[in-house]
């Protein structure tokens, strides 16, 4: 199986998952991943916005929203995203770390 086929079966599939249970923020996750991993990093953040829309804090959406601005080179929306985790859960080394790496002192 291709690379292609399995990206649309597999984005085929979140799709259909989410239309099933748009509650369900995990799957905007997975297809957000899916979108990135394929280099499609608008798709990705329209679908991290729509998971944040119901789940406002969970750290792996806003933690994926912000690698995938990084990826953008869209910094200042990566650094706001990454304080964000921090206002959430100061101890989150990852966050921490990628912070860092993208600020000048």
């Amino acid at each position: 199986m291709t690379n292609v086929v399995f990206f649309k079966r597999k984005e085929k599939k979140l799709l259909e998952e989410i239309n099933k249970d748009p509650q369900n923020a995990e799957n905007f996750l997975r297809l957000g991943k899916l979108y990135f991993l394929k280099g499609e990093y608008d798709k990705a953040v329209d679908i991290y916005q729509r998971g944040l829309k119901i789940a406002p804090r969970e750290i792996s959406l806003l933690f994926n929203y912000a690698v995938t601005r990084e990826a953008q080179k869209e910094i200042d929306s990566a650094k706001e995203l990454y304080l964000e985790i921090l206002s959430i859960d100061p101890n989150d080394k990852s966050t921490q770390e990628r912070l860092d790496k993208i600020t000048d002192f």
